[in-house]
């Protein structure tokens, strides 16, 4: 559903525009509803439409509880997910802890990943693909995972 790289300002009020190009797709797969939550490995939000995010709250729901990692895990994902709804121009709405929490300014990057996207600070986005370079692709996991997408 997501896909590509965009570059967008934030307002004062924490409201983001979700690209045009989108706004069909969302609409008639999850009428504009989506959840925010904060990522596990680095400082961005997840933007996931509703029904994938319903999905992926199920399979947390199912972790055990008496595992103190899977209690972490759930405690940040779900305990930071917020559900949000396209307004009437198009816009998401992040709220103030969300904004903190990935450091966003008002220069953002929205990244596509398929069933989600990635909202990161332009500073941080651009920080983390200097610092990242290019994947090893070499990897032999990666590799055989690859070579099964026929790329």
């Amino acid at each position: 559903m997501f896909r590509g790289y965009d570059e967008l300002n934030m307002d004062a009020k924490g409201r983001i525009g979700l690209p045009t190009r989108y706004h069909e797709r969302v609409l008639a797969a999850c009428q504009g509803k989506f959840v925010v939550t904060v990522d596990l490995t680095e400082n961005c939000l997840a933007l996931y439409p509703l029904h994938e995010w319903e999905t992926i709250e199920a399979g947390l729901g199912k972790l055990p509880v008496s595992n103190p990692n899977s209690q972490k895990i759930k405690r940040r994902l779900i305990g930071y997910a917020t559900e949000v709804s396209l307004d009437a121009t198009g816009r998401l709405l992040l709220s103030p802890e969300l904004r903190a929490f990935a450091g966003l300014e008002k220069a953002i990057v929205l990244t596509g990943q398929g069933k989600k996207c990635e909202i990161w600070d332009k500073q941080a986005w651009d920080k983390l693909q200097a610092e990242t370079g290019v994947a090893d692709f070499s990897a032999p996991e990666l590799a055989a995972a690859l070579d099964s997408l026929a790329l």
